[in-house]
């Protein structure tokens, strides 16, 4: 048997909610939970470029983005007790809405450069048939 300095960690398999994500093109200088659904509750409308919303006054346009097959998206909170810092997931998403103020947010956002690294990561790493 392996001695370790680190405590044996117990799995249990824990059933999430699934949750509607929008991701904001702000940047919120607080790190702390906040009441977003009392703020936020968007009247999305379907354009033909788009999804199209209003937030304090500004025009936001965005597309649904989903997560790659095979993967699940997770909302995380963070706890540091001294010097260990503990992660815990509080519900997941299989998709959310990608915003952009004024416009769609381009091919260049790197949102969309995560969401394809999953298939281009195992096209790199798959073996290769020799002929």
């Amino acid at each position: 048997m392996e001695s370790s300095d680190e405590e044996a960690v117990e799995e249990h398999p824990v059933q999430l909610r699934s949750v509607t994500l929008h991701l904001l093109p702000c940047d919120v200088p607080v790190n702390r939970p906040a009441p977003v659904g009392r703020f936020f509750t968007p009247a999305i409308r379907q354009s033909p470029d788009g999804l199209e919303v209003s937030f304090r006054g500004r025009s936001l346009r965005g597309e649904e983005m989903v997560v790659p097959p095979g993967l699940v998206g997770y909302v995380t909170v963070t706890e540091e007790k001294g010097e260990d810092r503990f992660i815990q997931a509080t519900s997941s998403f299989n998709s959310f809405t990608l915003w952009g103020l004024e416009t769609i947010p381009g091919p260049d956002a790197k949102v969309r450069g995560a969401l394809t690294w999953p298939s281009l990561a195992a096209a790199i790493h798959a073996k290769v048939l020799e002929d």
